[in-house]
Protein backbone atom coordinates (compact mmCIF):
# COMPACT_ATOMS: atom_id res chain seq x y z
CA UNK A 1 0.00 0.00 0.00
CA UNK A 2 2.86 2.35 0.90
CA UNK A 3 4.57 1.62 -2.42
CA UNK A 4 1.37 2.35 -4.37
CA UNK A 5 0.94 5.63 -2.52
CA UNK A 6 4.52 6.66 -3.35
CA UNK A 7 4.03 5.76 -7.02
CA UNK A 8 0.80 7.75 -7.19
CA UNK A 9 2.46 10.71 -5.48
CA UNK A 10 5.36 10.60 -7.93
CA UNK A 11 2.99 10.45 -10.92
CA UNK A 12 1.03 13.45 -9.64
CA UNK A 13 4.27 15.37 -9.13
CA UNK A 14 5.49 14.57 -12.66
CA UNK A 15 2.18 15.60 -14.21
CA UNK A 16 2.34 18.90 -12.32
CA UNK A 17 5.92 19.53 -13.49
CA UNK A 18 5.09 18.82 -17.13
CA UNK A 19 1.98 20.97 -16.95
CA UNK A 20 3.88 23.87 -15.42
CA UNK A 21 6.74 23.66 -17.90
CA UNK A 22 4.27 23.53 -20.79
CA UNK A 23 2.52 26.63 -19.54
CA UNK A 24 5.79 28.46 -19.03
CA UNK A 25 6.81 27.56 -22.57
CA UNK A 26 3.50 28.60 -24.07
CA UNK A 27 3.04 31.85 -22.15
CA UNK A 28 6.12 34.06 -21.99
CA UNK A 29 6.71 37.70 -21.29
CA UNK A 30 8.25 39.29 -24.39
CA UNK A 31 8.06 43.07 -24.17
CA UNK A 32 9.13 44.82 -27.38
CA UNK A 33 7.90 47.20 -30.07
CA UNK A 34 6.76 45.40 -33.20
CA UNK A 35 5.65 46.55 -36.63
CA UNK A 36 2.56 45.34 -38.50
CA UNK A 37 3.52 43.75 -41.83
CA UNK A 38 0.14 43.75 -43.61
CA UNK A 39 -3.02 45.78 -44.10
CA UNK A 40 -6.31 45.16 -42.31
CA UNK A 41 -4.74 43.05 -39.57
CA UNK A 42 -7.25 42.06 -36.90
CA UNK A 43 -6.87 42.85 -33.22
CA UNK A 44 -9.01 40.45 -31.19
CA UNK A 45 -10.22 40.18 -27.60
CA UNK A 46 -8.61 36.76 -27.13
CA UNK A 47 -5.85 34.62 -28.62
CA UNK A 48 -8.13 32.68 -30.99
CA UNK A 49 -9.14 33.21 -34.61
CA UNK A 50 -12.83 33.20 -33.71
CA UNK A 51 -12.54 35.77 -30.91
CA UNK A 52 -14.45 39.04 -31.18
CA UNK A 53 -12.83 41.75 -33.27
CA UNK A 54 -11.68 44.96 -31.57
CA UNK A 55 -10.19 46.87 -34.51
CA UNK A 56 -7.80 46.51 -37.45
CA UNK A 57 -4.26 47.73 -38.05
CA UNK A 58 -2.50 49.02 -41.16
CA UNK A 59 0.89 48.04 -42.53
CA UNK A 60 3.74 49.87 -40.83
CA UNK A 61 1.89 50.63 -37.57
CA UNK A 62 3.87 50.10 -34.40
CA UNK A 63 2.51 48.00 -31.54
CA UNK A 64 3.81 47.36 -28.04
CA UNK A 65 3.92 43.62 -27.41
CA UNK A 66 3.66 42.64 -23.74
CA UNK A 67 3.20 38.86 -23.91
CA UNK A 68 3.55 35.87 -26.22
CA UNK A 69 1.17 32.91 -26.08
CA UNK A 70 1.69 30.20 -28.70
CA UNK A 71 1.04 31.89 -32.09
CA UNK A 72 -0.28 35.14 -30.63
CA UNK A 73 1.03 38.42 -29.23
CA UNK A 74 -0.79 40.39 -26.56
CA UNK A 75 -0.47 44.10 -27.39
CA UNK A 76 -1.46 47.40 -25.85
CA UNK A 77 -4.51 48.66 -27.67
CA UNK A 78 -3.86 51.00 -30.61
CA UNK A 79 -5.57 54.33 -31.23
CA UNK A 80 -8.24 52.71 -33.45
CA UNK A 81 -9.56 50.61 -30.60
CA UNK A 82 -12.99 51.50 -29.15
CA UNK A 83 -12.90 51.84 -25.35
CA UNK A 84 -15.73 52.66 -22.95
CA UNK A 85 -16.11 53.39 -19.24
CA UNK A 86 -19.23 54.07 -17.17
CA UNK A 87 -19.76 57.78 -16.50
CA UNK A 88 -20.56 57.31 -12.82
CA UNK A 89 -17.04 55.94 -12.29
CA UNK A 90 -15.45 59.18 -13.52
CA UNK A 91 -15.22 62.77 -12.40
CA UNK A 92 -15.00 65.28 -15.23
CA UNK A 93 -12.12 67.71 -14.68
CA UNK A 94 -11.96 69.61 -17.97
CA UNK A 95 -14.90 71.30 -19.70
CA UNK A 96 -14.66 72.64 -23.25
CA UNK A 97 -15.37 76.42 -23.11
CA UNK A 98 -16.99 76.22 -26.55
CA UNK A 99 -19.84 74.31 -24.92
CA UNK A 100 -20.11 76.50 -21.83
CA UNK A 101 -23.54 77.79 -22.85
CA UNK A 102 -24.79 74.24 -23.24
CA UNK A 103 -24.61 71.35 -20.78
CA UNK A 104 -20.83 71.22 -20.99
CA UNK A 105 -18.66 68.71 -22.80
CA UNK A 106 -16.20 66.62 -20.79
CA UNK A 107 -12.79 66.40 -22.45
CA UNK A 108 -10.91 64.54 -19.73
CA UNK A 109 -11.95 62.83 -16.52
CA UNK A 110 -10.45 61.22 -13.44
CA UNK A 111 -11.34 57.71 -12.28
CA UNK A 112 -12.91 57.76 -8.79
CA UNK A 113 -12.93 54.01 -8.06
CA UNK A 114 -10.31 51.25 -8.03
CA UNK A 115 -10.11 48.42 -10.57
CA UNK A 116 -12.54 50.02 -13.02
CA UNK A 117 -13.33 48.03 -16.16
CA UNK A 118 -12.58 49.35 -19.63
CA UNK A 119 -15.01 47.72 -22.06
CA UNK A 120 -15.29 47.16 -25.80
CA UNK A 121 -18.74 48.79 -25.99
CA UNK A 122 -21.13 50.94 -23.93
CA UNK A 123 -22.60 47.98 -22.06
CA UNK A 124 -21.67 45.83 -19.08
CA UNK A 125 -22.19 42.76 -21.26
CA UNK A 126 -19.31 43.66 -23.60
CA UNK A 127 -15.76 42.34 -23.32
CA UNK A 128 -13.42 43.77 -20.67
CA UNK A 129 -10.31 45.16 -22.39
CA UNK A 130 -8.47 46.22 -19.24
CA UNK A 131 -8.73 47.80 -15.79
CA UNK A 132 -7.59 51.15 -14.40
CA UNK A 133 -7.23 52.44 -10.86
CA UNK A 134 -8.48 55.43 -8.94
CA UNK A 135 -6.86 58.72 -9.91
CA UNK A 136 -6.08 57.75 -13.52
CA UNK A 137 -6.92 60.51 -16.02
CA UNK A 138 -8.57 59.52 -19.31
CA UNK A 139 -9.27 61.50 -22.48
CA UNK A 140 -12.96 61.57 -23.40
CA UNK A 141 -14.10 61.28 -27.04
CA UNK A 142 -17.89 61.06 -26.73
CA UNK A 143 -20.79 60.77 -24.29
CA UNK A 144 -23.01 57.76 -25.05
CA UNK A 145 -26.01 57.18 -22.73
CA UNK A 146 -24.34 56.74 -19.38
CA UNK A 147 -20.95 55.81 -20.83
CA UNK A 148 -17.91 57.74 -22.00
CA UNK A 149 -16.04 56.63 -25.09
CA UNK A 150 -12.37 57.26 -24.34
CA UNK A 151 -8.96 57.00 -25.92
CA UNK A 152 -7.51 53.56 -25.12
CA UNK A 153 -5.59 53.56 -21.84
CA UNK A 154 -2.16 52.07 -21.20
CA UNK A 155 -3.66 49.14 -19.29
CA UNK A 156 -5.95 47.82 -22.05
CA UNK A 157 -5.00 44.99 -24.38
CA UNK A 158 -5.85 42.94 -27.46
CA UNK A 159 -4.34 40.03 -29.40
CA UNK A 160 -2.67 39.81 -32.82
CA UNK A 161 -1.40 36.71 -34.60
CA UNK A 162 2.40 36.61 -34.48
CA UNK A 163 2.80 36.18 -38.23
CA UNK A 164 1.53 39.72 -38.77
CA UNK A 165 4.08 41.37 -36.44
CA UNK A 166 7.74 41.97 -37.27
CA UNK A 167 10.16 42.27 -34.36
CA UNK A 168 12.50 44.45 -36.40
CA UNK A 169 11.02 47.90 -37.03
CA UNK A 170 11.60 49.20 -40.55
CA UNK A 171 11.46 52.98 -41.00
CA UNK A 172 9.04 53.70 -43.83
CA UNK A 173 10.05 56.44 -46.26
CA UNK A 174 6.72 58.23 -46.03
CA UNK A 175 7.20 58.61 -42.26
CA UNK A 176 10.34 60.69 -42.64
CA UNK A 177 9.62 64.40 -42.13
CA UNK A 178 12.17 66.93 -43.38
CA UNK A 179 13.19 69.75 -41.05
CA UNK A 180 13.26 73.12 -42.77
CA UNK A 181 16.59 74.93 -42.82
CA UNK A 182 14.79 78.01 -41.56
CA UNK A 183 13.88 76.41 -38.23
CA UNK A 184 15.05 78.88 -35.54
CA UNK A 185 15.66 76.11 -33.01
CA UNK A 186 17.41 72.82 -33.68
CA UNK A 187 16.25 69.52 -32.28
CA UNK A 188 17.64 68.90 -28.77
CA UNK A 189 17.96 72.64 -27.98
CA UNK A 190 17.22 73.43 -24.33
CA UNK A 191 14.47 75.79 -23.22
CA UNK A 192 12.40 76.91 -20.24
CA UNK A 193 8.63 77.41 -20.52
CA UNK A 194 5.78 78.13 -18.11
CA UNK A 195 2.13 77.23 -18.44
CA UNK A 196 -0.75 75.00 -17.39
CA UNK A 197 -0.26 71.24 -17.62
CA UNK A 198 -3.00 68.74 -18.56
CA UNK A 199 -3.20 65.12 -19.82
CA UNK A 200 -2.57 64.45 -23.48
CA UNK A 201 -3.02 60.66 -23.30
CA UNK A 202 -0.71 57.79 -22.35
CA UNK A 203 -0.94 55.72 -25.49
CA UNK A 204 1.65 54.09 -27.69
CA UNK A 205 1.28 56.05 -30.92
CA UNK A 206 1.67 59.41 -29.19
CA UNK A 207 5.11 60.72 -28.40
CA UNK A 208 4.09 62.49 -25.19
CA UNK A 209 1.70 61.95 -22.27
CA UNK A 210 0.89 65.55 -21.24
CA UNK A 211 0.60 68.99 -22.77
CA UNK A 212 1.55 72.43 -21.52
CA UNK A 213 -0.32 75.55 -22.63
CA UNK A 214 1.49 78.87 -22.16
CA UNK A 215 -0.09 82.27 -21.46
CA UNK A 216 0.23 82.94 -25.22
CA UNK A 217 -1.72 79.71 -25.97
CA UNK A 218 1.36 78.02 -27.37
CA UNK A 219 1.08 74.25 -26.85
CA UNK A 220 4.03 72.01 -26.00
CA UNK A 221 3.87 68.24 -25.55
CA UNK A 222 5.73 66.82 -22.56
CA UNK A 223 7.68 63.59 -22.18
CA UNK A 224 8.54 62.56 -18.65
CA UNK A 225 7.67 60.35 -15.71
CA UNK A 226 3.92 59.78 -16.01
CA UNK A 227 2.98 59.58 -12.32
CA UNK A 228 4.86 62.78 -11.53
CA UNK A 229 3.16 64.61 -14.39
CA UNK A 230 -0.26 63.28 -13.37
CA UNK A 231 0.24 64.73 -9.89
CA UNK A 232 0.61 68.20 -11.46
CA UNK A 233 -2.42 68.07 -13.75
CA UNK A 234 -4.21 71.44 -14.19
CA UNK A 235 -1.55 73.39 -12.29
CA UNK A 236 0.80 76.14 -13.43
CA UNK A 237 4.30 74.74 -13.86
CA UNK A 238 7.76 75.73 -15.03
CA UNK A 239 9.43 73.18 -17.32
CA UNK A 240 13.11 72.97 -18.14
CA UNK A 241 14.02 70.47 -20.84
CA UNK A 242 15.20 69.69 -24.35
CA UNK A 243 13.26 69.85 -27.60
CA UNK A 244 12.98 66.49 -29.35
CA UNK A 245 11.11 67.94 -32.34
CA UNK A 246 11.54 71.14 -34.38
CA UNK A 247 10.46 74.32 -32.58
CA UNK A 248 8.37 75.21 -35.65
CA UNK A 249 6.23 72.10 -35.20
CA UNK A 250 2.57 72.63 -34.43
CA UNK A 251 3.15 70.98 -31.03
CA UNK A 252 6.88 70.92 -30.17
CA UNK A 253 7.86 68.04 -27.88
CA UNK A 254 9.90 68.63 -24.73
CA UNK A 255 11.87 65.92 -22.93
CA UNK A 256 11.63 67.13 -19.31
CA UNK A 257 14.74 67.62 -17.19
CA UNK A 258 13.14 69.65 -14.39
CA UNK A 259 9.49 70.52 -13.66
CA UNK A 260 8.39 72.88 -10.88
CA UNK A 261 4.87 73.69 -9.62
CA UNK A 262 4.12 77.41 -9.53
CA UNK A 263 0.83 77.22 -7.60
Amino acid sequence: MLLNFRIKSMLIFLVFCFSFSGTAFADTSSVFTGQINGNGINVRVDATVGAELICTLAKGELVEVVREVYDWYRIRLPKEAPSYIKKNLLECNDVNPDFATQSGKCLSAKVIKDRVNIRLGPSESTWILGKIDKGTVVNVIADEKGWYKIHPVHQSYGWVNKKFVNKEVVQLKQEVVAVKATDPVKISDSLVVEGKISPYGIVLWRQATHKLVTAENKIYLLKGQRKGLDSLNYRQVKVTGKLTSPASSKYPIIQIDIIEALN
